[in-house]
């Protein structure tokens, strides 16, 4: 029997969104607050990967544990609370909204995306070296921001 999960190949953006999710969080678990070392820290998503127009959103990923991200995954109606907590409602409403939009990007896209993730991680990487601690928040790319805001222009 399957597990009901479809598995969605990550990519390079994959990879670079996640550092800049649990490099935004310093590296803490954002619901129960331990502390990692580089490893042991995930990024998770708030709505599916395969919802390609909140994939590299920033306010739809957080740094969690193993522990909790297990656990908010296997507990979904907390997980829908621990959403609302942490982004508020009207965030939370416009991402959900937003991660029903289909959003196809071409190649340039994906290329732009890639590009506007690594300027966003160097910018992350160079704070930490001059000493920033905490939460250091980060821009969506600019195809991504942009669905965003056609969502907004249309609701207004």
């Amino acid at each position: 029997e399957g597990t009901g999960k479809v598995n969605i190949r990550r990519d390079k953006r994959d990879a670079l969104f996640s550092q800049l999710v649990r490099e935004r969080a310093n590296w803490t678990c954002e619901r129960c607050g331990r502390k990692f070392e580089r490893a042991g820290l995930e990024c998770s998503h708030l709505f599916s990967r395969r919802h390609r127009s909140t994939r590299w959103h920033p306010a739809a990923a957080s740094a969690h544990c193993f522990t909790c991200h297990r656990y908010l995954g296997e507990h979904p109606i907390e997980f829908a609370e621990w959403i609302e907590k942490h982004l508020g409602g009207v965030r939370t409403s416009l991402l959900r909204h937003l991660s029903q939009k289909i959003a196809k990007f071409n190649k340039r896209d994906l290329a732009e995306i890639e590009a506007d993730l690594k300027v966003e991680l160097q910018l992350m990487r160079g704070a930490r070296a001059k000493g920033v601690v905490g939460r250091i928040e980060f821009a969506a790319p600019r195809a991504v921001q942009a669905l965003e805001d056609g969502l907004k222009a249309r609701a207004a």
